[in-house]
């Protein structure tokens, strides 16, 4: 008699499910990866192992990079190289290629659905890839779901079963919605789903009306046949009184809450299979592990490997290359000998071993491999192995995504903050979502609702819960909370690892003080000043200096590569292509960044294209004389200081000073006559003081330079005048003991470094 065949999830969803069979032979029951596998294959090809198609594929990238300097357009060779970069140190372009395979897309049909071309360059350098990429893989005989080669059914494999039992956890892409309705042809699939108002949309393909907080059992063989495929449903809704939300102002002391829950749970006697500790991912679990002293969780990641194996880690590093050997071969023996040395676990031998084997078969595709580079390759896929915790813990820790399709009595979910729950990765937002939404491929909100869908189902299927979030580092609770309305559930301080601060009514401080005489003004203090008194006060007079912004670090970089090119060519126009050279070789700050860093220079360069046309015009004009130019002056008995960022000599023997800003003009603006009282700019009047006091120009013009669009947004001579004139009777009012208040609009204080000490909450960058 044939038995019924039980997919799930994944394979912990299916040892739940043998738990709960009661004693005699375990009825067959597979994860979804298993089933796909075991009951279709591609003829003639085998599937690339993950670290092969990596390997491949940064192979792919380099061979794409060699042929760019047959380019001819300047600055499409500079996007290429700079985006050409940053895939070389992600892994977007696998994970690209994974979501084009998923829904059987290929890259001319982006092309034709972007019609604004904001993704044409991006598009062409893929495409190259792409074409690389498959070639090795037809020539080594692997197959990847790029390529959308139809896999063929085993009929036998399926013919085994009465019928197959398939629990959905996540979603079905379209090559699996595909391949799961043609099993229905050979044996019935009943398609088990739990349907919410965050996992609705990803139902689409089935064409039935499911209903929120239902649960359906659907026959797929009927529902191909037009007949009525809904054979069970049952109403679950969400039980909010189980629910309780546990702030911290610390991240740490989130571990505080999971670790007295455990210790309570186990107390109780409740049964360990039923208990878990939650998390967005597994950056936590250090911490878990550390602080868990009486060993009472076991971590469903694994140990770190890199605390597991920490001597072979070490010993890796210290290896030289044999030059009588072939890398691959030399590393090979060396790291068997090194494991014999260390008697390495067998898993490890066994990691080993299959790195070996697998990339054997590839070695001739990369003959440049040093043996520093199968080192590097080595040492990065050892890194991503998991090793299993031994410490013997009754209560799981777990990943949201191996809670899929299971039930708890107690769970405690850690890092419910808006940052991890949704959590996007970077690959995650390539692709607007009108474009998304016209391939008919997950947008941003769906991949967003797909990861609150399986929270959700946490929160349905576990008799009771505890959430924690932090406010550490400016996060706040997910965004979750307020759409199932829970956000008034929220327990203060009831687990805290540390005692609570002692508050004390709050007092308005008065900060009255006199100006030095002989303190120095610039355009940004005046700026200060007049955009709030106080954070003049604290900033400049008490001297607590803020952190430097990665905004305005980048800018200052921007600045001094301008600087550099035109001190030593006034009359040459900057490129794209000079500018990112200067960048790479001529200043030490390139070699500081970041990969990511990099890219996002480049990427700002790329926008600069307007300015590096509009200078080959403006030069044949004028030269520059000066950049970075320093100036001191006296006015109203203080002394004012700057620098401009570059004055222009005309042929005509006018002067133009210009204030750079990576801005679009429509972001820049241009006082008028009758905004000159409410101004806080004085930047372009300071600069037309100094020329005037120290050059000697009467015949200048003062512009601020976007060098996003090229637009010179310009103050006229009668404003510069007006300007000048308040600007002395500001700084005759320094000479007066100023009460430095805080400013009453709240607008200044959104990114203000001073929040903290004024007291003040900018509700918008709270979350509140």
């Amino acid at each position: 008699m044939k038995e019924p065949l039980y997919v799930f999830s994944h394979q912990r969803a299916c040892k739940a499910f043998w738990a709960k069979q009661p004693d005699g032979f375990l009825p067959t029951a597979l994860s979804a990866n298993e089933f796909y596998n075991q009951i279709s294959y591609i003829p003639s090809l085998v599937k690339i192992p993950k670290s092969v198609r990596r390997l491949l594929l940064a192979n792919a990238i380099e061979r794409v990079l060699e042929d760019l300097p047959s380019e001819n357009d300047e600055h499409l060779l500079v996007f290429k190289r700079s985006f050409l970069g940053y895939l070389e140190s992600s892994n977007f372009v696998g994970h690209f290629f994974n979501e084009l395979a998923k829904f059987d897309l290929d890259i001319h049909q982006i092309q034709d659905r972007d019609i604004y071309g904001d993704f044409t360059h991006h598009l062409e350098v893929l495409e190259r890839i792409y074409k690389h990429y498959t070639t090795q893989l037809k020539d080594l005989g692997f197959y990847d779901p790029i390529l959308r080669l139809k896999p063929k059914l085993v009929p036998p494999v399926l013919q085994r079963f009465s019928r197959v039992e398939f629990y959905l956890g996540g979603s079905l892409n379209l090559y699996e919605q595909e391949l799961l309705f043609a099993v229905s042809a050979l044996v019935p699939v009943f398609l088990h789903v739990r349907v919410d108002r965050y996992n609705k949309d990803f139902l689409n393909f089935l064409k039935l009306d499911l209903k929120e907080d239902f649960s359906y059992k659907i026959d797929l063989q009927a529902l191909q046949e037009g007949k009525d495929a809904l054979i069970q449903s049952a109403h679950k809704p969400l039980r909010t009184e189980n629910i309780r939300i546990h702030h911290f102002n610390s991240r740490l002391e989130q571990v505080g809450l999971a670790l007295a829950k455990v210790q309570e749970w186990l107390e109780a006697g409740l049964e360990p299979s039923k208990l878990a500790i939650i998390t967005p991912d597994s950056s936590l679990t250090a911490h878990l592990h550390l602080l868990d002293t009486q060993r009472n969780l076991n971590f469903a990641f694994g140990q770190n490997v890199k605390w597991a194996y920490q001597a072979y880690f070490e010993a890796l590093k210290h290896l030289q290359a044999n030059p009588d050997t072939p890398p691959l071969e030399d590393l090979n023996a060396q790291c068997e000998a090194l494991m014999a040395a260390l008697k390495a676990s067998q898993a490890l031998q066994d990691f080993h071993q299959e790195f070996y084997n697998t990339h054997a078969k590839v070695k001739a595709l990369l003959p440049h491999y040093t043996f520093d580079d199968w080192r590097e390759l080595y040492t990065r896929a050892l890194e991503e192995q998991r090793v299993d915790d031994t410490t013997g813990g009754q209560v799981k820790v777990l990943d949201v995504l191996e809670c899929r399709g299971l039930d708890f009595d107690r769970v405690v979910i850690l890092d419910f903050t808006d940052q991890l729950v949704p959590n996007l990765a970077d690959h995650d937002l390539f692709l607007n979502s009108k474009i998304r939404a016209n391939l008919n491929i997950p947008t941003l909100k769906n991949k967003q609702n797909l990861q609150k869908h399986y929270y959700y189902q946490i929160l349905k299927n576990s008799q009771e819960i505890d959430i924690a979030y932090h406010s550490a580092h400016n996060a706040t609770h997910s965004k979750m909370l307020l759409e199932l309305g829970l956000e008034g559930q929220i327990v203060q301080g009831a687990f805290n690892l540390f005692p609570p601060e002692r508050k004390h009514p709050y007092q308005e401080d008065t900060c009255t003080a006199l100006i030095p005489p002989n303190f120095i003004f610039s355009a940004t203090r005046l700026n200060d000043f007049l955009a709030c008194p106080r954070r003049f006060y604290l900033k400049y007079l008490q001297h607590y200096t803020p952190p430097e912004s990665k905004n305005a670090s980048t800018g200052i970089f921007l600045h001094k590569l301008l600087k550099t090119h035109y001190e030593q060519h006034p009359t040459t126009p900057i490129t794209a292509a000079t500018l990112l050279d200067l960048a790479k070789t001529d200043h030490p700050k390139w070699q500081q960044m970041s990969a990511l860093e990099q890219f996002s220079f480049e990427v700002i360069v790329d926008k600069m294209q307007s300015f590096f046309d509009k200078e080959r015009t403006r030069l044949q004009q004028c030269q520059v004389v000066a950049c970075e130019k320093k100036f001191t002056f006296s006015l109203a008995g203080f002394t004012l200081t700057g620098q401009i960022d570059r004055i222009d000599k005309f042929n005509d023997g006018s002067c133009a000073l210009l204030d750079y800003k990576f801005k679009a003009s429509k972001e820049l603006k241009a006082d008028t006559l009758e905004s000159v009282k409410e101004s806080q700019d004085f930047q372009l009047s300071l600069y037309a003081l100094a020329v005037a006091a120290e050059l000697g120009h009467a015949s200048l013009q003062a512009s601020f330079y976007s060098l996003k669009d090229a637009e010179l947004i310009t103050e006229t001579t009668e404003v510069l005048q007006a300007k000048q004139e308040r600007l002395i009777q500001i700084l005759e009012s320094f000479k007066r003991p100023i009460d430095f208040v805080k400013n009453a609009h709240k607008k200044n204080c959104q990114y203000c470094a001073y929040q903290d000490i004024c007291g003040v909450e900018y509700q918008e960058r709270k979350g509140y």
